[in-house]
């Protein structure tokens, strides 16, 4: 697996989008609850990119495989050390170590920028054990859970929070 950084070609975000599409309609890991657009999805890119954060796509055989990327925790000007980062894997490829591959290298990125000394995981559901395990075996900390913090498909969900200081 090689990981690519900022600069995609447009196959590359048509299947990063379709990834992260996926996890909207079928799980609670995001809890957007339509799809997005390419445009949409292009103006997330855009904000990244413009805040020097990483976005970061996987890469096997010259597919895309997963995307992760860091955005600000909170926008209030005291939280400007703290970002959120998410992480998403194809889905048919859960439970083969890419999720743990990729956190890897998002981590040791986020260690080369200064302004970044708090990565926090917002964990969509008490049940998400695949990124609750490897956020713990990347040395991420739990802080707390927030009950019913969202509201997706007729359920409330929990938000578990886990945090890595760098």
């Amino acid at each position: 697996m090689r990981v690519k950084k900022n600069n995609f070609t447009e196959n590359e975000i048509s299947k990063a989008l379709k990834i992260y599409n996926y996890f909207i309609e079928n799980s609670f890991s995001n809890f957007e609850e339509k799809k997005l657009s390419k445009l949409k999805f292009n103006l997330l890119l855009k904000k990244i990119k413009k805040n020097k954060l990483p976005f970061i796509l996987a890469i096997e055989e010259n597919e895309v495989i997963g995307l992760a990327f860091v955005n600000k925790f909170r926008e209030k000007s005291g939280y400007r050390f703290s970002y959120e980062h998410s992480i998403y894997v194809d889905p048919d490829l859960i439970n083969n170590g890419y999720g743990n591959k990729i956190l890897k290298e998002l981590v040791k990125i986020c260690k080369k920028i200064s302004k970044i000394k708090n990565l926090i995981a917002v964990i969509g559901g008490k049940n998400n054990f695949a990124s609750i395990k490897i956020h713990k075996n990347n040395g991420f900390q739990y802080i707390g859970t927030i009950k019913k913090a969202g509201f997706k498909k007729n359920k409330w969900v929990d938000s578990i929070y886990m945090q890595k200081r760098l």
